[in-house]
């Protein structure tokens, strides 16, 4: 800067002091909020100058921050937000307009107000500059006092009202139902202020608007225009209700009418017509003022909401009639699958003991073809026996309450053992047990079941060439108990794995190895009723492993 430093600030004209004495002290500026002070950022590259400057702002009782450099100055500016910039145009380095083009390209400082100090001998070139990079004024030296801090001041004023307009944005967006019907009487006073001045409510992202006791609207923001589509003439020259879903209409007519009558802030929702025929959800929150009779209305448009809330409660109904149907569908099955178990059972005890008496009483009399036809009679009845058994002991799984309680699984397996000692026997199989968890979570003849089923198959599926060898062993898993049946027999396909556990599932014929096909899918229905899990892990000649999980106790 060129300004000789004893010509920073001209001196007081006649009948105006520079510096009135009080107590030492000239009188503060009035600004908005004295306790919510800002910062005010001085930038000259002379240090005297910044003194005189900022002992000249010092009565405006805001933070000032000085820079003596471009460089320093951006530094501060990457720290704190600032009011306003008091910028030297001339300075070593990066100079002011430097510096002002730099402020301007980072979003944050963008609309910063920057006020530039310059001569008056430099002030035409440096003034359309400055203007061009964003300059909001220009001070010339020499500085009037007076000047300086009026012109500092608006804008402290300006950036203290801005940020509460800010702050009172946030806090609407952020209010409840409950907030806003609490604190409505505040946020009216409010809203009346900024309206007389056309900030926030001209600039507000929500609907406001101000009708009166007849349903007419006098004032509102541009944002029911962005919404809705009707200008705003069109708005105040019909009552609001006729803008109204003809559905939704009668409860916002007695909405209005509570409010006429005087009572406290009321929420509602509602559907309101749009320029193009479609309507939109609107959530309201309206005040009476009875003195003046105004209804002070604060609305949002919630559209988005309603239809997903629509949509989930359509999924939520499909969903529950299809989870009906299912249960019904199931209920049948299992009633149709007991019913045929149970009543196809005494017919089929008449043809095998008939059968049986036709091959004891009358064996001679019999050729060589009766007597096999006899047989398979015999035969086939057991076996359809045993499979209407089956189903019946799986239809009782499905329907059947099972009460879980502690069972030690070293007792269930000892008596498992003595049972099947026949058979394993006859296969002279090898069984080992290894058990290092004992207790799980479970019902009992279930359980029971479930093992006798998967020991009962490693015995039965042994490989022709071995000796059938069968481990049963126990391992943590999680808060459960896995539990390991594994074999040395056939195996079984990888793709077969997961169908096995079907109803009526068989990989094998019934002259191979006798069965029903309803024996794992048993295993995998109790445990799942009981809170666990099945599975195997095979492969075709390497035996299988089989496993439950069940809970620990």
């Amino acid at each position: 800067m060129n300004t000789p430093r004893n010509r920073l600030f001209e001196p007081a004209r006649e009948g105006v002091p520079l510096t009135p004495a009080r107590n030492g002290r000239r009188p503060k500026t009035d600004v908005s909020d004295p306790d919510d002070k800002t910062n005010i950022l001085l930038v000259d590259d002379r240090a005297d100058k910044l003194m005189a400057l900022q002992a000249v702002l010092d009565d405006l009782d805001q933070n000032v921050i000085v820079a003596k450099s471009g460089k320093e100055a951006l530094r501060h500016l990457l720290q704190k937000e600032f009011a306003v910039i008091l910028l030297d145009v001339s300075m070593p380095g990066m100079d002011g307009f430097e510096t002002a083009q730099l402020i301007r390209t980072r979003p944050a400082t963008e609309h910063t107000p920057i006020i530039f100090v310059t001569s008056m001998n430099q002030s035409e070139n440096h003034i359309a500059r400055g203007y061009q990079l964003g300059a909001v004024d220009y001070i010339l030296t020499p500085i009037v006092p007076q000047v300086l801090r009026s012109k500092v001041s608006v804008f402290v004023e300006l950036y203290k009202r801005t940020e509460q307009i800010k702050r009172q944005g946030e806090r609407l967006r952020q209010l409840e139902e409950a907030a806003l019907k609490r604190q409505l009487t505040d946020a009216v006073d409010k809203l009346e202020a900024e309206t007389k001045r056309n900030r926030f409510f001209n600039l507000s992202l929500d609907m406001l608007a101000i009708a009166d006791f007849d349903g007419y609207m006098l004032q509102l923001n541009p944002t029911w225009e962005k919404t809705l589509g009707f200008p705003e003439d069109e708005f105040k020259s019909r009552p609001g209700p006729d803008f109204v879903h003809a559905e939704d209409r009668p409860a916002m007519i007695d909405q209005m009418n509570r409010l006429r009558e005087g009572n406290s802030a009321t929420y509602f929702e509602g559907r309101y017509r749009c320029k193009d025929g479609s309507f939109r959800w609107l959530g309201w929150t309206a005040a009476p003022f009875p003195a003046e009779r105004l209804i002070y209305i604060f609305a949002r448009d919630i559209t988005q909401r309603k239809t997903n809330e629509q949509k989930i409660e359509s999924l939520n109904a499909q969903l529950k009639q299809r989870v009906q149907e299912l249960t019904d569908i199931n209920s049948e099955l299992e009633a149709f699958s007991y019913s045929i178990s149970h009543d196809l059972r005494a017919p089929l005890r008449s043809m095998q003991g008939f059968a049986d008496a036709l091959l004891e009483e009358q064996f001679d009399r019999l050729d060589d073809s009766g007597k096999e036809y006899a047989r398979r009679i015999v035969n086939s009845a057991k076996y359809m026996d045993a499979l209407l058994n089956d189903l019946l002991d799986y239809s009782r799984l499905s329907r059947a309450e099972l009460e879980r309680v502690p069972v030690d699984l070293q007792r269930e397996m000892t008596e498992l053992l003595v049972q099947l000692d026949s058979d394993i026997q006859d296969k002279r199989a090898e069984v080992k047990l290894d058990l290092t968890l004992t207790r799980v979570l479970a019902h009992p003849s279930t359980v029971r079941q479930i093992l006798a089923n998967l020991v009962g198959n490693a015995l039965k599926f042994s490989h022709p060439e071995r000796t059938p060898a069968v481990s049963i062993r126990t391992e943590p898993c999680q808060r459960a108990v896995r539990i390991w049946v594994e074999d040395n027999g056939i195996g079984i396909a990888q793709e077969h794995c997961d169908r096995i556990f079907g109803l009526f599932e068989r990989l094998h014929s019934t002259q191979a190895y006798p069965g029903t096909g309803i024996g794992l899918a048993l295993v995998r229905k109790g445990a799942e009723r009981m809170g666990g899990h099945a599975g195997v892990e095979s492969e075709p000649e390497r035996g299988s492993r089989f496993w439950i999980e069940l809970p620990a106790a």
